[in-house]
């Protein structure tokens, strides 16, 4: 199944074009072919083990997600990045005019504060650095940082690229902007300070959206698809493939594709959701099923 999905991702059957444009979303040129990834059997679930789990060349650690819980979610969020802090959700939600920032409580999904993004911003991820949140914007070339606690607008900063998922490894930002980049950030200045393509078995990785750094590894929602990739930001080779196909997501509209993972170091689980999804779920990514 992770197999199959991934042939979609690295090879979607650009030849006579691109994919058809969504009213909320980019349009992504992907490569005409692409080799089948190897998937490996998974020897650990929590994201600190599988993220040591040693891989012959080519294989991809395969996991799928195991729900724990699940807790409601505003189904008119466009979610476009999230986090999880000091017991509270931090959301980026998308479409222009309706783009904001806001905190929610976890157990019941109700918005504790919401922070509109002015029209002509289509906002993006997110990510927490110390007591300020760094937030995306599609096509805008703007990042906005602001107050972690009041959700005060404290700067915004400028960048050449488009806008698609961000995440804090403890140092640097990592970002993504629709290409098989990972690029690294200056968290203060937002200055560039590297960059490298993210591969599987040779082939780049487009579409890589919502991002979160755990314990060294990038996680990042694929857009378009059911799959969350891991990522070594070392090397960009996708090292392990979560199948999300278990999670109840809604069929309609169709823009309501998954995104949204926020990791949670007191229960060493993640949070995910969807663009549009009435759920939000806490899951362990564990071993896929052999045989």
């Amino acid at each position: 199944m992770v197999a199959a999905i991934l042939v979609a991702v690295l090879a979607t059957g650009c030849s006579g074009g691109t994919r058809p444009t969504l009213t909320d979303e980019r349009l992504v040129e992907t490569p005409d072919s692409a080799a089948v990834p190897t998937v490996a059997g998974a020897t650990a679930g929590t994201a600190e083990e599988s993220a040591g789990t040693a891989l012959g060349p080519g294989e991809v650690e395969a996991l799928v997600v195991e729900v724990l819980e699940t807790f409601p979610h505003d189904a008119t969020a466009s979610t476009q990045g999230l986090e999880l802090h000091n017991g509270v959700f931090l959301e980026s939600t998308g479409l222009y005019g309706r783009s904001d920032i806001r905190r929610v409580d976890p157990a019941t999904g109700s918005v504790l504060q919401s922070v509109p993004i002015d029209e002509q911003f289509f906002a993006e991820g997110l990510t927490r650095v110390d007591d300020q949140v760094i937030q995306l914007t599609w096509r805008e070339n703007t990042a906005f940082y602001w107050d972690a606690a009041t959700l005060e607008r404290i700067k915004e900063v400028s960048y050449a690229s488009d806008g698609w998922g961000l995440c804090y490894d403890g140092s640097r930002l990592i970002m993504t902007d629709g290409t098989p980049q990972l690029t690294f950030r200056d968290p203060m200045t937002f200055d560039e300070t590297g960059r490298i393509p993210v591969t599987l078995n040779g082939q780049e990785v487009y579409n890589l959206n919502e991002l979160e750094c755990v314990n060294g590894m990038v996680w990042a929602n694929i857009w378009q698809t059911e799959l969350i990739a891991r990522i070594d930001p070392a090397t960009g080779v996708v090292t392990g493939l979560v199948d999300a196909i278990a999670l109840d997501a809604p069929t309609e509209p169709e823009n309501a594709v998954l995104n949204g993972i926020a990791w949670d170091a007191s229960t060493q689980s993640f949070y995910v959701t969807g663009k549009l999804w009435p759920n939000m779920y806490r899951v362990n990514f564990v071993p896929a099923p052999t045989g």
